[in-house]
């Protein structure tokens, strides 16, 4: 197969001699990289893994580093000349900075780097460099989510995740911001989506149990996925909330797991750091994440994150360019998602390690975020791609490989750079060939015809087993596609 990042795609950079790399007396390779208002602390990190930043910013050939904390007015400057650079340009984040940095790689940049994870750079002349914090980041937000229903939870009885939002919603139209948490069980056993029996009966107990502490305040409490409530406290403080999360830590120990006490992570946002609903109920899900990632705090508020959280500000950004691209997709919004859902359900089968599901799942949840930056026409596919413009829709693989290699892996990268090869060797940007083509990207490429033909085309069950054995052997590998007829309401359960 041809290298992750070879130069195919009109426009694509050469990854096996990226820009800004040199070679000194040695072997080591390094780096000729130009900050932009990189802060002290990012600059003291990126010294110690060896990276020395320099100063001059028309240094031929070099790697832009630019950083989401620069001022307004010195950061679209930077933004403005980001097409006429000749060397590769990335950007390192902050916590809160994701639509920034969204913006800097629709304007050209090619991958995002969390404040916290300079290191992650080391892999432009690294190929021992393997990430996996953004995996784990990604896994814990998509991985075991429930789709969420209408109403009330017939597993617990409790309101349920659209109730959630919409108090949330409601409570913030009003002017009443309310302080909102998020509560997970740390139990693979107690998150499943059809526990066993025994498990089931015990999580109903958990949420009536967690309902009346949470009642005790005047708080209210919903069931958002399997083993992972929602609080919504109007009036409560920080303070409150985090006295509040002890009492629920404290009733979820009263029930076992394995013979231990079952632990309970929460995260909490209020009005201290958001009134937009939308983004408070990000802030909760993201004090969530790094709290189960950290270990160390059971509970914390968004007001507590550190600025260094630099996995789920990747992701933050990432998701950020699908939220500008999807939208004008033929396919809609929820693209990437449901392609990620049904690529996981594929890849679950003997000899794929949970890890080997997991980076599958990212690359097809995030395989169009190459897109961004793009004209609108192109990306919407409203014009006729061809000459220039089918030039320019043709580099979105690469760009999505580009994105992602640094801080999700060169697997992942290898799979969204393949998305479009075919098994008859037609595709881009590498015209590779049946198993030449990584499986995974295969895999992706079966869920990506299973999602077009339902949305764009709305087919019917049978119209869609029709089209797939169309394309078998041509574009889609024939094994997976029979794969997926015999198993097909499987396959679309874990669409949704």
């Amino acid at each position: 197969m041809a290298p992750v990042d070879a130069p195919t795609a009109p426009g694509a950079r050469p990854a096996e001699a990226p820009a800004g790399e040199r070679t000194g007396a040695g072997d080591e390779p390094e780096l000729r990289l130009v900050g932009f208002g990189l802060p002290e602390a990012a600059r003291h990190r990126l010294v110690e893994v060896g990276i020395e930043p320099l100063e001059d910013a028309e240094h031929d050939g070099s790697i832009w580093l630019i950083s989401t904390r620069m001022g307004p007015d010195e950061l679209r400057e930077v933004e403005r000349r980001i097409p006429d650079h000749d060397g590769r340009v990335l950007v390192l984040a902050h916590t809160g900075g994701e639509r920034l940095a969204a913006d800097l790689v629709a304007a050209g940049a090619h991958s995002i780097v969390g404040e916290g994870n300079e290191e992650a750079i080391l892999g432009l002349v690294d190929p021992k460099q393997q990430p996996t914090a953004l995996l784990s980041s990604f896994e814990r937000r998509f991985g075991s989510v429930s789709a969420g229903g209408r109403g009330i939870d017939a597993a617990t009885g409790l309101p349920d995740r659209r109730s959630f939002e919409q108090r949330v919603g409601t409570l913030s139209d009003a002017g009443d911001v309310p302080r909102v948490a998020l509560c997970k069980v740390f139990s693979d056993q107690w998150t499943a989506l059809q526990p066993d029996p025994v498990v089931a009966v015990q999580r109903r107990r958990l949420a009536t149990a967690l309902a009346h502490v949470a009642s005790q305040v005047h708080a209210e409490l919903y069931t958002t996925g399997p083993g992972e409530f929602g609080v919504v406290g109007p009036g409560l403080s920080t303070h409150d909330l985090d006295r509040l999360g002890e009492q629920l830590v404290a009733a979820a120990g009263m029930f076992q797991h394995q013979n231990l006490p079952l632990r309970l992570i929460i995260g909490h946002a209020g009005i201290e750091s958001s009134s937009d609903p939308e983004e408070l109920l990000q802030l909760a899900r993201r004090a969530l994440e790094v709290a189960a990632a950290d270990g160390a705090r059971q509970v914390l508020g968004a007001e507590d994150l550190s600025m260094g959280v630099s996995v789920t500000t990747e992701l933050e950004a990432a998701i950020r360019l699908l939220e500008q691209v999807e939208p004008l997709l033929p396919e809609g919004r929820g693209h990437g998602e449901r392609v990620g859902r049904m690529t996981a359900g594929l890849a679950r089968r003997p000899g794929w390690s949970t890890a080997a599901v997991g980076r599958a799942q990212l690359a097809a949840h995030l395989h169009d975020a190459g897109r961004a930056g793009l004209p609108t026409e192109v990306i919407a596919e409203t014009v006729d791609l061809e000459g220039e413009a089918g030039a320019a829709w043709r580099t979105f693989p690469q760009r999505s490989a580009d994105l992602l290699r640094l801080t999700a892996g060169r697997e992942v990268a290898a799979t969204v750079l393949a998305q479009r090869e075919q098994w008859n060797g037609e595709g881009f940007p590498h015209g590779i060939r049946g198993t030449e083509i990584p499986e995974a990207a295969r895999l992706l490429a079966v869920a990506h015809a299973i999602d077009q033909a339902l949305v764009v085309e709305q087919l019917g069950s049978s119209m869609l087993v029709q089209r797939l054995r169309e394309r078998a052997g041509a574009e889609l590998d024939p094994e997976i596609v029979e794969l997926v007829v015999d198993d097909l309401t499987a396959v679309l359960s874990t669409r949704a």
